[in-house]
């Protein structure tokens, strides 16, 4: 009986979490929700996710819910960290839950450009972040590029972020952990697609440089943005340095050196 016990629990550990009836689920079933209303730049941004991974993992089997179908931020972060859902759509306040250190991409005036933030973000920042999202039982597979605002003209970024389980990451052979990874493209079609259909975008305007108010405001933000938070925004300072010496259009930003 022991050695039946243990053959249930080994095939169990292979397959996954349970399904909703209490079957194991195969690693290649896969269910993703993300809120995209319907007729959305987010609903075609994950249709074709949806579409790249069927056509570079035809072995997926790939549930998408989306809107209403995707549940609450809240019951998302819950699904994915328990195994329920594979892959999570999580807005930029709903993943500052689970690491506080997100915040510190929400300092005013942290990035000069679109262009500065996308390299800091996609070349700089997604290591360091999915470690902390490591700790959390999720891989950070992408951001998803929310939106730029700017209130009282002190630029702020949000971003939300794409995460899957751990556990069932980990399964998956290498060939499908970079199908994920790349399927949703938000360093190329997905985040071109959400900008262009902005209707205010961002002012163009010239970088400028960072003064004592803006320092200050920084730093209080930096402060509360978890234990990490100074170390990441240490990170941005020098990436800024490093993107205005490789770009003559970012060469005017001036960052002080702390």
């Amino acid at each position: 009986m022991r050695r039946f016990a243990l053959i249930a629990t080994l095939l169990l550990a292979a397959c996954g979490s349970p399904a909703p009836d209490g079957t194991p689920r195969s690693p290649r079933d896969v269910v993703v929700a993300a809120d995209a209303a319907p007729g959305t730049v987010a609903e075609s941004s994950w249709r074709r996710f949806a579409n790249n991974v069927k056509v570079w993992a035809p072995g997926i089997s790939l549930a998408l819910r989306l809107g209403a179908d995707a549940g609450l931020p809240t019951a998302r972060v819950a699904g994915v960290q328990g195994g329920a859902l594979q892959i999570a759509a999580l807005p930029a306040a709903a993943a500052a839950e689970l690491v506080p250190e997100l915040e510190v991409l929400s300092a005013p005036d942290l990035f000069s450009s679109q262009a500065e933030a996308d390299f800091i973000l996609d070349h700089v920042l997604l290591d360091p972040y999915r470690a902390l999202f490591a700790a959390q039982g999720l891989v950070l597979l992408d951001w998803i590029d929310d939106d730029w605002t700017d209130p009282q003209e002190r630029r702020i970024y949000e971003t939300g972020v794409i995460v899957a389980n751990k556990g069932w990451f980990e399964r998956l052979t290498p060939h499908d952990r970079d199908v994920f990874q790349q399927a949703y493209g938000s360093a190329g079609e997905a985040r071109a697609d959400h900008r262009a259909a902005r209707s205010d975008g961002v002012r163009p305007e010239a970088p400028a440089p960072w003064s004592a108010a803006t320092l200050e405001a920084q730093r209080t933000v930096v402060s509360r943005a978890g234990a990490e938070g100074p170390g990441i925004y240490d990170l941005i300072v020098r990436a800024k340095q490093d993107f205005a010496a490789s770009s003559p259009a970012a060469g005017e930003t001036t960052v002080p050196t702390r």
